[in-house]
């Protein structure tokens, strides 16, 4: 339901009096209003012929005319009226925003409107997002360094289908390669397929192929799904719509063999602006997971445009010293990365 103040006619107007100096002043009045600008007007007295003398004036400005109008029966001197100002050609209109009470009047949603309030009515919790998983391992061994994890989780996420669309202007753009959007798991559902690594078979014909099977896709809508969205996208457009409203992602899935992590990623709400008034972009990330000999630990890094800060929480008295004598390594190799390092804590997790 959507309610909407009630709008009089289009009402027109023309100067009081005649006098040049008048005819001029009307003339510039208008040359400085805008269709859609709105202005406060008050009925001065009704004349015989059925019109109004009406003293218009715009709020940011002390500039008042006096004007002639067409206005409603039933008005009388000293009525204060909210107009919107229309056109200038072929005469000056005007719309009469009145004090009615709100009517409500039934929208009727678009196909792809209504799916989208069922698709997220589904939802288990509105104040939790859906966590992306796979179920195989990032890396075949523990890496050497943390790096190449980051590079991993990176990965994991860029292809897990939830900035799809996104990718895909980008190819269209040029600026992302064929190959890795059909990495990601919509692309299977167009029925086309990535070339096996290290060819590279996709000629101009290729491309044109993928973009009109993945373009029939996302028009194309049978008699069982509810909506023009391949049955099994289902989950992830829901994931995507969550994420976009929470601005919040959340993945689960194996390091390597054997190490399960979980890792959040969200944008922190601005609550100021910068010098040149510009909001800071932050975000907040924060990975757990339980290794071989530190135990359980959950890091929570905020990195913002002057830096990052950390917090790590862990489970073991021993392995919180170790954390914090290596917060000195952790800061040169920040350094050395470009990234300021804010501050730092180790807590211990009491509830563990």
């Amino acid at each position: 339901m959507l309610a909407l103040n009630a709008l009089n006619a289009i009402v027109s107007a023309s100067p009081s009096g005649s006098s040049a100096h008048r005819q001029a002043s009307y003339a510039a009045f208008l040359a400085g209003l805008e269709p859609g600008r709105h202005l406060r007007a008050t009925v001065h007295a009704a004349l015989l012929n059925g019109e109004f003398a009406v003293m218009l004036e715009a709020p940011d400005t002390a500039d008042k005319q006096l004007l002639h109008m067409k206005l409603p029966a039933g008005l009388h001197p000293g009525d204060a009226l909210n107009l919107i100002f229309v056109s200038r050609n072929p005469r000056p209109a005007f719309m009469l925003m009145t004090d009615t009470p709100a009517t409500a009047i039934s929208v009727p949603l678009s196909r792809a409107g209504r799916f989208i309030s069922g698709l997220l009515g589904r939802s288990a919790s509105p104040d939790t997002t859906p966590a992306l998983s796979n179920r195989s391992p990032l890396l075949a061994a523990p890496p050497a360094d943390g790096v190449q994890l980051a590079r991993s989780l990176a990965g994991a996420l860029g292809q897990s289908g939830l900035f799809y669309e996104s990718h895909q202007a980008q190819w269209i753009a040029g600026a992302r390669p064929l190959e890795d959007l059909l990495l990601e798991p919509q692309a299977p559902l167009s029925g086309l397929r990535p070339s096996m690594p290290g060819t590279n078979t996709w000629s101009s014909a290729s491309a044109m192929t993928a973009m009109s099977a993945m373009s029939a896709m996302a028009s194309e809508s049978t008699a069982d799904a509810p909506a023009p969205v391949h049955p099994d996208a289902l989950a992830l457009v829901r994931q995507q719509l969550e994420a976009f409203e929470m601005r919040q992602v959340s993945w689960q899935g194996i390091a390597w063999p054997g190490q399960t992590i979980e890792w959040e990623v969200a944008e922190e709400k601005p609550d100021s602006t910068d010098e040149a008034g510009q909001t800071p972009a932050a975000w907040q990330t924060r990975l757990n997971l339980t290794l071989p000999n530190l135990g359980q630990i959950s890091a929570s890094l905020r990195l913002g445009a002057h830096g990052v800060e950390v917090r790590v929480t862990a489970a073991e008295p021993v392995t919180a010293f170790m954390l914090r004598a290596g917060a000195a390594p952790l800061a040169e190799g920040l350094e050395l990365a470009g990234i300021k390092l804010l501050g730092m804590g180790v807590d211990l997790d009491e509830a563990t």
